[in-house]
């Protein structure tokens, strides 16, 4: 970080997060980039966040009462002096190459954000490794995280690990403070509809600690679930999953109306699995990980469409 009109702002969103965001703020004090800042916004912390970011030199920090990471992002971008707008988590670290990385992808004007792509860190918990690897083998489905190895457009960039151009994210109206999660993905569905391009480059790369209990797996799917609830309510279907809860419902409706009339079919519950267990084991080549796999995709099938049935009324808060 340097003194000269910065090229790019680097905005971390913290709340209660001591525990990662020196590793955080250390990537980005290392980063190869001839002019940059780095903005911290805390929501509202309690642990000590606020104290232990002041310690670095360069970060700026903003300090606001708990109002959730798309309105502490949005702060951040008022606040910020690039003509590009960096985001990343404070429960990830970067490439020293991170913006550097970022910065190829914005190849025409019409180019209106660009992510790259996320790995477990080396000291990530087994269980986080594990999950990691499942939303990677998963996300052709999900978008959650790219499976794709080669520089080009995408729908969609994580909030951990992408850039905007500071001009189309505040034409846009910036994130919807009203949303999360899913606030990422609802700001690329309004640039996208505004007629911009993105653009993923794989070689830009961040560290992202992942949950490490099978309890904050689950209630991360919760929330998650709930989020497109609401995005479907604001935008209608706009991708695959959000029309999954709907044919597992009528499905599984189906499938009990059919046991009542024909209670011999009920091997019909166990014609999918067979199928699924040999996709898992193509692509992990071990039995052992097909059945943590599997164990994955039960708890993303059934909290997922929990979060996504209640969210009319559950209202998730990081």
């Amino acid at each position: 970080m340097n003194s000269i009109e910065p090229l790019i702002s680097v905005i971390v969103a913290a709340y209660n997060c001591r525990d990662t965001i020196s590793k955080c703020l250390e990537s980005l004090s290392s980063l190869d980039h001839p002019g940059y800042e780095v903005i911290v916004v805390d929501d509202g912390s309690t642990d000590g966040t606020v104290e232990l970011c002041k310690t670095f030199s360069g970060v700026e920090v903003i300090r606001l009462d708990r109002g959730g990471p798309s309105r502490a992002r949005n702060t951040g971008v008022r606040k910020a002096r690039g003509k590009l707008v960096a985001f990343t988590d404070s429960d990830c670290f970067v490439d020293s190459h991170w913006l550097k990385e970022l910065e190829k992808g914005f190849i025409g004007p019409d180019v209106a954000g660009v992510g790259g792509d996320q790995v477990s860190p080396a000291d990530e918990s087994e269980m986080g490794k594990r999950i990691q690897e499942f939303l990677k083998i998963s996300g052709f489905v999900t978008r959650y995280i790219q499976t794709e190895a080669a520089f080009g457009e995408t729908t969609h960039n994580a909030s951990c690990n992408s850039a905007y151009r500071k001009i189309i994210f505040e034409e846009i109206g910036g994130f919807d403070e009203a949303q999360f999660p899913g606030e990422d993905l609802e700001l690329d569905i309004k640039i996208l509809r505004k007629g911009y391009r993105l653009i993923y480059n794989p070689a830009a790369v961040v560290g992202h600690y992942r949950p490490g209990t099978y309890r904050e797996f689950c209630r991360m799917m919760r929330m998650y679930g709930a989020g497109e609830w609401h995005l479907v309510r604001k935008h209608g279907f706009f991708r695959l999953p959000d029309f999954e809860p709907f044919v597992v419902a009528a499905g599984l409706v189906s499938l009990f109306a059919l046991l009542v009339v024909y209670p011999l079919t009920w091997f019909l519950l166990l014609l999918p699995w067979p199928v699924l267990s040999l996709w898992f084991f193509l692509r992990t080549g071990s039995l052992g990980r097909t059945i943590r796999f599997i164990l994955f995709f039960l708890i993303v099938l059934t909290n997922w469409n929990w979060g996504f049935f209640t969210g009319s009324w559950y209202r998730p808060v990081k």
